[in-house]
């Protein structure tokens, strides 16, 4: 027996004007009819109505770069003296967190022993609550590269080839390699090129075969310029893009996903313990930097027509928490220059194109899961009032 929504003004997720006095019919899993709440079928009216007038309602927020493995406030190296089952048990922890900050769906960019894969299975038999998942297994590094204490480490074509295959057959949905150094990453140049073109296309062509596509850490332009010679289908960061690079993707139809907090951490909202502030005062310089960068970036991927994804990068580093993560990621999407529509539809259809998931999430349409955010006050006048949830459903269910 499904149920009727009505009331709300919905935002759902398209990018045009919100409808006041709206209605969504709940069948199972699924969005059966959405509308205004006079033209509610006959077949629904006599169907359970909740009344959530004074709401506003969207689809649940997708995360399209995270790693739900760490917490985003330990040093990965501390993460990793963890026993396993310490890491797991807080995993679900953050699983349950991310859900009800109007999270509904997550892609993975890096994980650890394949906790995510069982974390995926669990969520996905009911055992425990959390997103939906796209995950990309061990990333995949040169030896000694960015992130190489997590990563799959491999050198030459054939050793790149070896790794993904590896991921995809631990259960990964894409493939997701390093492409150059990282702040996150002691000592490295977040300049350097790390992989070389004939390394990258051979992941692609693996990747690719198995109809899993390829996402790449990039922050120099040289990186980008490799990614895109490999065949690359996402940039993660893509912080010093430029023209060159930018017409490439564009030829590609590569996508960008944005990872603005990671580079602008939120330093106000939470006490810093003293490894968070070490880490802070470390990066403080390409902080300071990336922050001026990225308003460049974006204005240049919006002019050039770049496909816009946005990630919080949460549990990358220990200035990554999962707090609010994707809500500061929108508010930032605004802060540079954004409208409060355009950033939401970015972290909600346009994520769900990242996913590879667009028939299934992303918009409230009807066919779709219904995974759906109830908000207390509206988000296109104040962004920040995505952070008052009223109700979160992911397939319906309210969590």
């Amino acid at each position: 027996m499904g149920y009727v929504l009505t009331g709300a003004t919905l935002i759902d997720g398209n990018g045009g004007a919100p409808l006041n006095d709206a209605a969504v019919h709940v069948e199972g899993e699924r969005i059966a009819w959405v509308g205004s709440a006079a033209d509610l079928p006959p077949a629904a009216q006599n169907m359970e109505q909740i009344d959530v007038s004074g709401k506003w309602m969207m689809p649940g927020i997708i995360d399209a770069h995270i790693h739900i493995c760490y917490n985003g406030s330990d040093s990965v190296f501390t993460l990793l003296e963890k026993h396993r089952d310490d890491l797991v048990l807080e995993a679900v922890d953050i699983c349950e967190r991310t859900l009800s900050q109007g999270v509904t769906s997550i892609r993975d960019v890096g994980g650890e022993q394949y906790i995510e894969m069982s974390l995926r299975s669990a969520i996905s038999r009911g055992f425990i609550r959390g997103p939906r998942m796209k995950l990309s297994g061990r990333v995949i590094s040169m030896t000694g590269g960015h992130a190489h204490f997590i990563a799959r480490e491999a050198d030459g074509p054939d050793e790149m080839r070896k790794a993904a295959r590896e991921q995809i057959k631990a259960g990964a949905d894409l493939v997701k390699l390093m492409a150059t150094g990282g702040s996150a990453t002691p000592g490295q140049d977040i300049h350097a090129s790390q992989l070389t073109v004939e390394e990258i296309s051979a992941v692609t062509e693996v990747a690719h075969m198995m109809g899993r596509h390829v996402a790449a850490h990039c922050h120099g332009t040289g990186g980008i310029r490799n990614c895109m010679l490999g065949g690359v289908d996402t940039i993660e960061h893509g912080t010093y893009l430029d023209e060159e690079t930018a017409d490439m993707m564009v030829a590609n139809g590569a996508q960008l996903v944005l990872t603005l907090g990671a580079g602008n951490p939120d330093l106000e909202s939470y006490p810093l313990s003293p490894v968070q502030q070490a880490d802070a005062e470390r990066r403080k310089p390409m902080i300071e930097q990336g922050v001026k960068q990225i308003r460049k970036t974006i204005a240049l991927a919006r002019s050039k027509g770049i496909f816009l994804g946005i990630g919080t990068d949460a549990g990358g580093n220990p200035l990554a928490p999962h707090q609010f993560a994707m809500a500061r990621e929108l508010e930032l999407l605004v802060e540079n220059d954004l409208t409060a529509m355009e950033a939401i539809t970015i972290g909600t259809r346009n994520n769900a194109e990242v996913l590879r998931w667009e028939d299934e999430i992303g918009t409230v349409e009807a066919g779709k899961y219904a995974d759906l955010l109830l908000l207390d006050a509206d988000p296109l006048v104040d962004i920040r009032n995505l952070r008052k949830i009223a109700a979160v459903y992911k397939g319906g269910e309210k969590v």
